[in-house]
């Protein structure tokens, strides 16, 4: 069974790494303070949640996927903009396409627009 591991901003899973990250606008504004990446582990379960979008963006969608292998879960939940976003402070989970190459058991995926 696989296991989660410690990495620099992060932790890993079956070798594949999700990373923390914010803005550190301190204040300042910008649609960059209202972008992060966050993982956290919960037992057996990786969890990571995403958020590229502000309030200047447009064609906003929410996407995630959650996979097993064993006992071992990950859970990912992204808000995300369809609009250029260089503003965002996060870092991408790895795509769902990369545990499936490893054997992982989908148990859910969705894509869906959020209203505005």
């Amino acid at each position: 069974m696989p296991q989660i591991d410690k990495v620099p901003g992060g932790l890993a899973v079956d070798g594949l790494e999700f990373r923390r990250g914010k803005c550190g606008c301190g204040g300042m504004g910008g649609d960059c303070c209202f972008t992060f990446s966050r993982v956290k582990r919960e037992g057996n379960t990786l969890i990571y949640e995403g958020k590229a979008t502000a309030p200047a963006t447009h064609d906003n969608f929410e996407w995630g996927y959650r996979v097993r292998k064993g006992e071992m879960v990950v859970q990912v939940h992204m808000e995300d903009t369809r609009d250029p976003h260089d503003f965002f402070a996060g870092s991408y989970p790895p795509p769902l396409a990369a545990f499936v190459e490893r054997g992982w058991e989908v148990e859910e995926s969705y894509q869906r627009s959020l209203s505005e």
